[in-house]
């Protein structure tokens, strides 16, 4: 099993604070929340993880939702180069900042760290 956290982390650097967890309040404006929300190993071989499935959330939250908007196209834009397929998308304006959620859905060959659509 692979914590894919830290790497996805590291490709959307530059773009926003990246949080790997939820928090009660922001110290600033624009942040990306990330989270795994699930990781199942697909192939075993020779007794390791050799494919997972894995399904990562991001949430994306700035000041107004035009620059909601415009940065969850730019993470977007990122995580789809590199083979994490986007199954969900929703812009969230029920709480005090606004936000949109995003779900990937995508393989992980163990072996090799490549990243493969589902």
């Amino acid at each position: 099993m692979t914590d894919v956290l830290p790497a996805v982390a590291g490709l959307l650097n530059g773009l926003a604070d990246i949080s790997l967890a939820y928090r009660d309040g922001f110290t600033s404006l624009p942040c990306i929340v990330l989270a795994e929300i699930g990781n199942s190993s697909s192939v075993i071989l020779s007794g390791a993880d050799r494919y997972s499935s894995i399904t990562l959330q991001l949430d994306v939250y700035a000041g107004d939702e035009a620059d909601v908007r415009a940065l969850a196209v730019e993470a977007n834009d990122v995580l789809a180069a590199k083979g994490m397929k986007r199954s969900f998308a929703q812009f969230i304006t029920d709480e005090d900042v606004p936000r949109m959620c995003m779900r990937y859905r995508f393989g992980l060959d163990e072996a090799t760290g490549r990243v493969v659509s589902v």
